[in-house]
Formats: structure tokens, sequence, C-alpha cells
């Protein structure tokens, strides 16, 4: 029987922090040693990049933090070819400004449709989609190794015991991928010499949103624009060593709901450091 600590195992090999990039839109300050993104005021000038290009494989990965009410439209994520290094004159929005740029491949996240394959497609003529991370538990990238878990939402895994499966339980309370709570990754593959750009929203594979990126004509960098309804970002760290603090702190947030943690008997610098508040 697997312990419940092993949820969330420890990633593979000691790798570097996954960060947002000191360059972003106006509107837009960083926290938590630039892993938090969060839009100040309006809904424009919130865009957002890696700190780093990724790689091929490699997922990057944020939660939806907070929700603003007000405004329409939410999350923009994609793929840029612009450096952020360079600080070249960074539009009002990743749609459609940043993406008539060129060079950029950027979609909405919208409440209840991403995938660009049907269920049809899965029982037709056509073959089967096979989700680009596979069947295992375990996710191997060139970047590293990580649990499947990890691209779930916290809430999913309550009351799970062992290793949870990918695979959601019919009784489990529905999250849209706009609502608080809900992880999208974004990542590519590269097939017949050209880049394939893959979502990942709550632990899916939403298939091959963008096809034919000329990923030779230069590194991609991933893109975030913190827009309209999604107020706040954080980055969810897959590749390297959890602390123990981390791993507790994620351990508590898979058996109760952020808006309960103000009811936990705990120090109130505890309950701070597990809302994100702060470090221990």
């Amino acid at each position: 029987m697997t312990d419940e600590t092993d949820l969330r195992p420890s990633r593979v090999g000691p790798m570097p922090v996954t960060r947002f990039h000191p360059y972003h839109g106006l509107n837009i300050t960083l926290e938590s040693e630039d892993q938090v993104a969060c839009r100040t005021t309006s809904f424009a000038h919130a865009l957002t990049f890696s700190e780093k290009p990724l790689k091929p494989g490699e997922v990057f990965l944020v939660e939806i933090e907070k929700n603003e009410r007000g405004w329409s439209g939410h999350l923009r994520i994609g793929l840029t070819q612009f450096n952020p290094s360079n600080k070249f004159d960074l539009p009002q929005y990743a749609l459609p400004d940043l993406a008539n740029m060129g060079r950029s491949w950027i979609s909405a996240i919208t409440k209840s449709y991403n995938r660009t394959y049907t269920e049809n497609d899965e029982q037709g003529t056509s073959e089967p989609y096979h989700s680009v991370l596979g069947d295992s538990e375990i996710i191997h990238t060139p970047q590293g190794s990580f649990n499947r878990s990890l691209l779930l939402p916290l809430n999913r895994l309550n009351n799970c015991s062992g290793i949870c499966s990918h695979h959601f339980k019919r009784d489990q309370e529905p999250i849209l991928p706009t609502d608080i709570g809900s992880r999208i990754g974004i990542m590519y593959q590269i097939v017949d010499n050209f880049a394939e750009m893959h979502f990942i929203i709550n632990g899916e594979d939403q298939g091959p949103n963008v096809k034919n990126i000329p990923y030779q004509a230069g590194p991609l960098h991933a893109v975030v624009d913190v827009y309209g309804t999604t107020k706040q970002v954080r980055i969810i760290q897959l590749y390297g060593v959890s602390s123990l603090q981390n791993a507790c702190r994620d351990l508590i947030l898979q058996r109760i709901r952020k808006n309960h943690i103000n009811s936990l008997p705990l120090p109130n610098k505890i309950k701070k450091f597990l809302r994100y508040e702060c470090e221990l």
C-alpha cells in the first residue's frame, strides 16, 4: 500500500526554480521571488513571459490564484519567439496585438471548450488521440520528471488515498479552466522539424492547438497574459526538489480548501505561509 505522503513525491533531480521574466507589462507586479504575477489595475498591459525559453516537451504550468469580476475574457497563454530580455515594445494584449506582430502563437482559455480534438475523433474512423503526456503516473520530459498529480488542481486530490489516478472521479466537484485553482500548462513537441503547441488543462492534454511552428527560427518563451477576469497566477514548480516546508503545505492544501485556512488551529504566520503570503 502506498503511503499518503506519496501523493506528490519529490521531483527528480535538482533543477533551477521556474520564474517569470522580470520584463513584463506595466500593470503586472511579480511576487514570491518572481513566481507569482498579479495584475494590479485595469485589464490590459499584463503580459508576462517565462524567464527562460522552454525545451521541447517541457511543461510550463501556472495556477489561477485570483479572479476579478467586472471584466470579460480570461487568461491567454502561448509561445513567442520574441525575447523579453531584448525589452521589445510590449503591446497591450497578447490577443490580437502580440499575435499580430508575428512569431507568437497564443490562444485564449475559455470556460468550457479548449480541446482541439473531439470525442468523435476517438471513436470514428480516424486513429484515437494519444496524449503527449502518455499514460503513466510519472511524466518524463527533457527538463526532468514529475508526478502527474502536480498537473491537477489541489481540490481534485481531496480525500484521495495512495497515488491518485489522472482520471477524475464523477462525484468530484467540477472546476472550470478559468476558475480559481485551475492549472494551465503550455508545452510543445517536435513533429517533422516543426513544433506543435499543446495546452495541458487540469491534467488533460487538449491536443495540438497550433502546428507547424518554425521552432528553429528562435527559442520559444512561454507567454501568459493575465487578462480579463484572471487577476493573479502562480507558477507551479514541476522540476527540482521541493523543500520539506513546501511539501507539507501541498499535503495540507490537498485536504482543505484555501478559504478554510483561517479556521485551522495554527499560528497566523503558518496560515499566511499556507496562503503563499510569506515564507517560513
